[in-house]
């Protein structure tokens, strides 16, 4: 049995369609996909479904988990804009979304078992295979968005890295793992499609993605094209050194600090954008 996992999707169409195009994954018999399948990128709706079409076992990432709660007060600021958009492009969809999954020695989750919000470094998994109920000797996670493959006693950590939003340094790439499974014999390789980003690019301004937080979706796309480590997470710490994030004004003004690798204002970068493409 050959099984395809992916993680991370974060509404990266064109990224997703992809790897399913790939030999490797054509190969599989199923697809397992350790959650934020949405979120970040401008076609949730349409990665969900293309997901269901395929029979995947869909888990519980921290973005789906926020989804079902995003019209709570906490959530109403400016900086929530985009986690709102989506969960107005799901209407309709009903998935059910497990936290954990465990099949034989394997286990599958998000963040860490029983908790996708906690973020797992390659210095953690150690001891974190070591505390593994007895008989589990596989771990796949993901929400780091940095891919791994580490042994450690007898046991294997396997983060495929974020299908949609890698954060490796090169953009464009949309990895995966294939795991085979052959009796107890477990064995897990690691593979790479390249995409267009362009066309996800095109998909933030015809979805209206772009419109609705436009600073968040240039800083997706800008990781999405050179595979910046943590590029969002250290804008969204910016804004925070300035004010309230929930502010529309203090995003514009970190908007207009901060050294974007194209020297000209959002309105500008998104208008320029839709004039090119």
């Amino acid at each position: 049995m050959r099984t395809l996992i992916l993680t991370d999707v974060h509404g990266n169409l064109p990224a997703l369609r992809a790897v399913l195009a790939t030999p490797e994954a054509q190969s599989c018999q199923r697809v397992i996909s350790l959650g934020d399948q949405v979120n970040f990128g401008p076609e949730p709706r349409e990665v969900l479904c293309l997901l269901q079409e395929r029979g995947a076992l869909m888990l519980l990432g921290n973005h789906e988990a926020r989804l079902a709660h995003a019209d709570a007060p906490e959530y109403a600021g400016y900086n929530w804009n985009m986690q709102r958009w989506t969960k107005a492009q799901l209407t309709g969809l009903s998935i059910n979304f497990p936290v954990d999954v465990q099949e034989g020695g394997c286990l599958f989750t998000h963040g860490a078992p029983g908790d996708p919000f906690h973020l797992l470094e390659p210095v953690d998994l150690p001891a974190l295979l070591d505390s593994l109920p007895e008989g589990v000797t596989h771990l796949f996670s993901g929400h780091n968005h940095a891919p791994w493959l580490i042994a450690h006693h007898g046991r294997t950590a396997c983060n495929p890295g974020s299908l949609g939003i890698l954060e490796d340094g090169r953009g464009g790439t949309a990895p995966f793992a294939v795991m085979e499974a052959h009796g107890d014999t477990i064995t897990v390789t690691r593979h790479c499609a390249i995409y267009d980003v362009g066309d996800t690019a095109r998909a933030f301004l015809h979805t209206g993605c772009a419109a609705a937080a436009p600073e968040m979706s240039r800083a997706v796309l800008h990781t999405m094209r050179t595979g910046e480590y943590q590029a969002v997470l250290k804008l969204v710490r910016f804004v925070i050194s300035l004010g309230d994030p929930g502010d529309a004004a203090v995003w514009r003004e970190a908007d207009r600090r901060w050294p974007w690798r194209e020297s000209m204002s959002t309105p500008e970068f998104w208008h320029r954008m839709e004039a090119s493409l």
